[in-house]
């Protein structure tokens, strides 16, 4: 609209009200797929901190003569008791707090399933081997810890000897190689 010296008053026209809410519209769309993938990056992050964390509190145990720690009889792999055990273990000798044996993800998905279960748990597996020479796992090759679920999409997180944290890959995928001890 024209004001009686010719110029156009300081308005918004229909029509430019509609392409700029369309604009901001199409750029949400576009948006949003990566904004709604900003909490689980962020947990995956905290995840694969969590495990090299862990790896920078067992690492004395590759060069400890007691090497690295051993189940005592009777615990079964993936029971509570192996739980509460690497639990105990970790604090009361390496002084690692319980919040780093959890993965948030798993951590979120295990308090809409079981909020009454109150049995220790820990997302991480640690790897059932010692460090004497001839035993059929050796250091550099095994994963040290790894993420009992595979919940970040792209394989279970691994932490390695070297204190990398990588998704391992099953054996026969595409682009993966089996590593031999």
């Amino acid at each position: 609209m024209k004001s009686r010296s010719g110029y156009r008053s300081g308005g918004f026209t229909l029509i430019e009200l509609i392409v700029v809410i369309g604009i901001v519209g199409v750029l949400m769309a576009l948006m949003f797929p990566v904004i709604s993938t900003i909490p689980a990056k962020a947990n995956e992050i905290v995840c694969m901190s969590h495990l090299h964390q862990l790896w920078i509190h067992f690492a004395p145990c590759a060069t400890e003569p007691d090497g690295w720690p051993q189940l005592p009889k009777g615990v079964k792999p993936g029971s509570p008791e192996e739980s509460k055990f690497w639990l105990e273990y970790s604090s009361n000798n390496l002084d690692v707090p319980a919040a780093l044996w959890l993965c948030p993800t798993i951590e979120k998905v295990a308090q809409q399933t079981q909020s009454a279960n109150k049995t220790p748990r820990i997302d991480y597996l640690p790897t059932l081997f010692d460090s004497r020479p001839g035993t059929p796992n050796r250091w550099p090759a095994m994963p040290w810890f790894s993420e009992i679920a595979n919940v970040h999409g792209h394989g279970n997180l691994t932490v390695r000897a070297d204190g990398s944290v990588q998704p391992s890959v099953p054996i026969g995928s595409a682009g993966s190689s089996p590593s031999h001890p």
